[in-house]
């Protein structure tokens, strides 16, 4: 795949053009010879582990011509078994001459990019597409890696695998317990709610606004995010949507009698709908959010706790306080812990951001993976924890590497801000 990263608002460097436990291999130099000749200053590179869905700052290649003509760059052939999974921009830094024409003796620099399309080893080859005889292969890899946090009543942020913990509640007084979190979606932030709708944004997590200075008929009980990170929406155990930043109203069951009340909601993968399900699995949907099915004429041996919708919207996940698992449109069914004994309820769920896979959390902060969701660890045992949500640090989705929101790269820094 060939696209430009220049093309993508917003692309900004972390730390720098290589990271830490990434590494580079130079190429050996190259003897002067007749005709067009391309050598490239880097012909090996890892990029090291990087969150599922994330982008990574870009490697700067120099390629030289080290013949005695003028050489005619028309493009970049990109192959290997991950070839989507990385992007050339022939222009470079500051805009120096582009990797078009590149005259005898001269340089031009190109930026190669890597956004992990999935778990594990990534790689591809690169090959400019010149009229040399003997174009430079270039050799680039990365692994793809994920993580997840666990969030606590008393406000308190666990983080596993390569999640990371950029602030939390726990020693600021709170009026009403943590009852749900968001993340971000670039490992640089998240959200935490009360029941009361205060909202504390943590990393670059941005505050659009809360509930925490209105009177709730009914108290919040989880909430989600848009897909570009601009807004969110709170939802209240009666069903009742509160829209905050550019989260969209599209409805609600504020004014509708329910059989039981609502436990959580998911919002459609562009932005334009939801969904909420109620304890009994009844699920109610709005704007572009389609209607798979539901528990709701089903006998529960326990009542439903949470959902997930997939990465394309076209299905969603039920989970049960016994981790029972009710799948629905395009979702799998990867298992479940309805048959095995807990020793506390399960209170959320939370999928890999290529749907293949899904953690459950228990109130006690134990840990259940299934599919290609990894064990990264858990905070069982947490001494007076009460456990109330989970949620992976990568995208809600896997999107291409030209318009990945996870271009929104910011620094570790952390606010804790109660407003309302």
């Amino acid at each position: 795949m060939v696209a430009s990263l220049a093309a993508v608002a917003g692309f900004t460097l972390v730390g720098g053009a290589v990271d830490a436990g990434a590494t580079a291999t130079p190429s050996a130099a190259t003897p002067h010879v007749s005709g067009a000749q391309l050598t490239a200053s880097t012909t090996s590179y890892n990029f090291g582990p990087i969150t599922v869905g994330d982008i990574f700052a870009p490697l700067t290649i120099t390629l030289t011509n080290t013949g005695t003509a003028s050489d005619t760059v028309s493009g970049f052939i990109m192959g290997g078994a991950d070839a989507d999974d990385f992007v050339v921009d022939p222009i470079g830094f500051e805009n120096p001459p582009q990797c078009t024409t590149v005259a005898a003796g001269a340089s031009c620099t190109i930026l190669v990019g890597f956004a992990p399309g999935a778990l594990g080893l990534r790689s591809a080859t690169i090959i400019p597409s010149d009229s040399s005889t003997t174009p430079p292969v270039i050799t680039v890899e990365g692994t793809g890696t994920e993580g997840y946090y666990e969030t606590t009543a008393q406000g308190a942020v666990y983080a596993h695998g390569d999640a990371q913990q950029v602030g939390d509640a726990s020693g600021t007084p709170l009026v009403q317990p943590i009852v749900g979190m968001a993340t971000t979606g670039d490992d640089a932030g998240y959200w935490l709610v009360a029941s009361d709708g205060g909202v504390f944004t943590y990393g670059d997590a941005t505050y659009y606004g809360s509930t925490g200075g209105i009177r709730l008929n009914k108290p919040i009980v989880g909430m989600a995010i848009t897909a570009d990170g601009g807004g969110y929406w709170l939802v209240a155990s009666d069903g009742g949507i509160f829209t905050f930043g550019d989260a969209g109203f599209f409805g609600s069951t504020g004014g509708i009698h329910l059989n039981k009340p609502i436990v959580g909601m998911a919002a459609t993968p562009d932005g334009g709908g939801y969904w909420l399900v109620a304890s009994d699995g009844g699920i109610f949907t709005f704007g572009d959010a389609g209607f798979f099915g539901s528990t709701g004429g089903i006998h529960l041996n326990k009542p439903i706790v949470g959902m997930a919708a997939t990465p394309d919207g076209g299905g969603y996940w039920l989970v049960a306080s016994d981790g029972g698992i009710f799948t629905f449109g395009d979702a799998p069914f990867l298992g479940s812990t309805g048959g095995i004994h807990l020793n506390q309820p399960i209170v959320g769920m939370a999928p890999t951001p290529d749907g293949d896979g899904y953690w459950l959390m228990a109130a006690d902060g134990g840990v259940f993976n299934f599919g290609d969701a990894p064990f990264d660890g858990s905070s069982a045992g947490a001494a007076g924890a009460n456990f109330v949500s989970v949620a992976t640090d990568a995208p809600a989705t896997v999107q291409a590497i030209t318009d990945s929101p996870a271009l929104r790269h910011g620094g570790p820094g952390s606010h804790a801000v109660r407003r309302g």
